[in-house]
């Protein structure tokens, strides 16, 4: 229980952790303009008009990337079910993309891809993760049993 407490709880860290990070790091490559105001919708929607691709690509990445090593970390290290801590994990960083997508207007494009990849990464996660005691031939056994 306290394993599997512990998992859960470093899988949010780590996911905040790189949540963050890649969001820094987008905001160095792509500055968002002095003054912009993000609780004006029409601002906002200024300047993700005059965004280039790249900087899209943060903002998916973030909560994919974040999603998919959370959930990875939780489910080696828990001992229970890893579609829970896939559940958990993930599900805490789609909340969270929603608030802000609620908060933040997005193209949709953006918002939908972002939505669907949270919840792929998720399940690779759950899918790959290796579970604590696999060896190396436990987890190709494992694979190739499940197809």
């Amino acid at each position: 229980m306290l394993r599997n407490f512990a998992a859960g709880l470093a899988g949010i860290v780590l996911a905040a952790a790189i949540y963050t990070l890649i969001r820094i790091v987008g905001d160095i490559v792509y500055v968002p303009p002095a003054g912009l105001d993000f609780s004006d919708a029409e601002s906002v929607d200024r300047y993700h008009a005059q965004l280039p691709l790249g900087a899209y690509v943060f903002k998916f990445a973030k909560a994919v990337v974040a999603a998919f090593f959370g959930t990875m970390l939780a489910a080696s290290i828990g001992t229970g079910a890893s579609g829970y801590f896939g559940a958990v994990i993930g599900g805490i960083v789609l909340a969270y993309t929603i608030s802000l997508f609620i908060a933040v207007p997005h193209p949709l494009w953006l918002v939908v891809a972002t939505l669907l990849g949270i919840m792929l990464s998720t399940y690779v996660a759950v899918r790959i993760a290796p579970r604590p005691g696999d060896s190396a031939t436990e987890l190709f056994e494992r694979d190739r049993d499940t197809g």
